[in-house]
């Protein structure tokens, strides 16, 4: 259910080459605790996250036929993207 209330507040619009394109990033994280009581009683915590991420398509200006606003939101989506790109080489 969060995962679908989360879908409903994204950004879609159409473009040439996808009818539903997604126009937003989206990232949900799963966070997971796991006790352990040993013998003398001690509780031992596990934690773990799962990192779920959606990004954005790129695409180019000519395949979409985008114009005005959908140009521009393209242009940062693709921005966007780059820097992304640029961090995880980083790393």
């Amino acid at each position: 259910e969060l995962l679908h209330r989360g879908n409903l507040n994204r950004s879609v619009e159409p473009t040439k080459k996808n009818e539903t394109s997604s126009r937003s990033h989206a990232i949900m994280q799963i966070m997971v605790e796991a006790k352990d009581r040993t013998v003398d009683m001690q509780e031992q915590i596990r934690a773990g996250k799962l990192s779920l991420i959606d990004l954005a398509g790129s695409e180019r200006a000519s395949a979409t036929d985008n114009r005005g606003a959908r140009l521009v939101e393209g242009a940062n989506i693709n921005r966007s993207l780059l820097a992304l790109a640029n961090c995880i080489n980083a790393l």
